[in-house]
């Protein structure tokens, strides 16, 4: 009887076998693991937030200028044109004493025959001057290219250290999505290109790593068309203290918070300042993603899978899936750090042309040292201001996340890419030096152990995932980061 079953009849049998064995196995390895799953009722992002998220982050205020009457009675004013009604309102008009001009904004008072007096930055005091008697209106804007002269005044004193915040000139709903970025003025011209991809709001934080980059900045926004194409940032400029070398030591994580305190929506993405989004993105994003989130009953973060293209390529950005794969096939694209960095973001399931696409993106499952790109509420936690240079910075963010439970879906049409370059030079060293300094804050030495007091040995397990141990995506049980 068993000679009339054919080779390939007994392989196939044979491979369902394997098949069937290999589910079992990951059903129970799924089920050992989470019953061993540690993830206290208390440990919710609350927790996150008041353990080990930020030790510094800057309160940001947008720029008013104050005005106090000869009572003593102070009011602050936007950059706008006020009309008198509103002065009066406010009982300033024909009655101002005292005047404080922050960094950055043009004041010009305004009498009812139209004379006008042009108030500097600081503080003024008006008692005695009768042009002060006859102010009806005010008339307000914010100047960057004011604020960053003002700003080479600061350069004197390397020991003060300052923040700028400059408002964007347009507004947005709350249920939008903001692109996040910071950047050292080297990143100028490419975050440029970010800026035409992107059309929706954008919060940019520069660092000024030193005394000169300002010089860079001036020059740079003496050009009109840089100053349009940043009418739609909420630009915030800082300038560290240069007296110690701790400003050496790249505040990334602190700058990235910056760049969500300042943001002007519900919904972030923060990406680095190298890479470009595709042109459709954004629009996908406001009109499908954003819903998708507001209707979740769970914490969500839709991955941006992110690609490189060989520095030596001169031809056409890809802007579709389909133009990526050529680029792929062509080696000219390829995936950074495919292993851990960016390996469970399962690149080959995005590249693939896929057979069901009634969904725009598929699951994935958080994995140790893992640092995806990802749109999210603006509520999520904070990134760890404790990194700084470069290395474990994305990595802890992904980390805190998947402690609270997040799913992680990766898009499957859009994505963001960079075109390869020299490695940067980091101020302090970057990602070796910090791994090989004593004081660096470090992801595996001080980051995962905090984590695990708090959340359990078990805390780098895929909480969120529907199916821990998707078949075939896996690397191998390592990349899960078992306790």
């Amino acid at each position: 009887m068993f000679n009339l079953i054919d080779n390939k009849t007994v392989l196939m049998f044979e491979q369902k076998i394997v098949s069937e064995n290999k589910r079992i196995l990951q059903h129970f390895i799924s089920l050992l693991y989470r019953r061993r799953l540690v993830f206290t009722p208390g440990s919710t992002l609350a927790e996150i937030r008041n353990n080990f998220r930020v030790e510094s982050l800057v309160n940001i205020s947008i720029s008013k200028v104050q005005i106090c009457n000869d009572n003593n009675v102070c009011s602050f004013w936007e950059p706008k044109y006020w009309k008198d009604s509103v002065l009066q309102r406010e009982h300033i008009y024909h009655n101002i004493r005292t005047i404080q001009v922050p960094m950055g904004l043009n004041v010009d008072l305004v009498t009812r025959d139209d004379k006008r007096l042009s108030i500097p930055m600081g503080f003024t005091n008006c008692a005695g001057q009768e042009f002060c008697n006859l102010v009806s209106r005010l008339d307000i804007s914010a100047d960057l290219r004011l604020a960053l002269e003002q700003i080479t005044e600061f350069n004197e004193n390397n020991m003060q250290e300052l923040i700028h915040h400059h408002k964007s000139k347009l507004h947005f709903f709350n249920h939008d999505v903001t692109l996040i970025s910071q950047f050292s003025v080297n990143r100028l011209e490419r975050f440029g290109q970010a800026l035409t991809a992107w059309p929706g709001p954008v919060s940019a934080v520069i660092y000024l790593t030193n005394p000169h980059d300002v010089y860079t900045l001036i020059d740079y926004f003496r050009m009109d068309k840089n100053i349009y194409l940043y009418n739609r940032v909420s630009l915030t400029i800082i300038k560290p203290n240069y007296s110690t070398d701790h400003y050496l030591k790249y505040p990334i994580n602190q700058l990235r918070n910056i760049g969500i305190k300042t943001a002007p929506t519900d919904y972030i993405f923060v990406m680095d300042a190298d890479f470009v989004p595709t042109s459709q993105l954004y629009h996908f994003a406001f009109s499908t993603l954003i819903p998708l989130l507001r209707q979740s009953s769970h914490p969500t973060a839709f991955v941006v899978p992110c690609v490189a293209l060989l520095e030596s390529y001169r031809g056409k950005f890809p802007n579709s899936i389909s133009e990526l794969r050529s680029l792929f096939r062509q080696g000219i694209a390829y995936i950074t750090d495919p292993y851990s960095g960016h390996g469970p973001t399962g690149t080959k399931i995005f590249l693939a042309h896929q057979l069901y696409t009634f969904l725009p993106y598929y699951e994935v499952c958080y994995e140790s040292q893992w640092e995806p790109y990802y749109i999210i509420s603006k509520n999520a936690p904070l990134y760890d201001e404790r990194f700084r240079n470069q290395g474990g910075d994305k990595q802890q963010h992904a980390f805190s996340l998947n402690a609270l439970g997040y799913r992680f879906f990766v898009l499957k049409e859009h994505y963001i890419y960079h075109k390869d370059h020299p490695k940067m030079d980091w101020p302090d060293g970057g990602l070796r030096h910090g791994q090989l300094s004593k004081n660096q804050f470090n992801y595996f030495q001080h980051y995962i152990p905090e984590m695990q007091n708090i959340f359990g040995i078990n805390v780098r397990w895929p909480r969120g995932c529907s199916q821990p141990l998707i078949t075939g995506q896996m690397r191998d049980l390592l990349g899960i980061g078992f306790g």
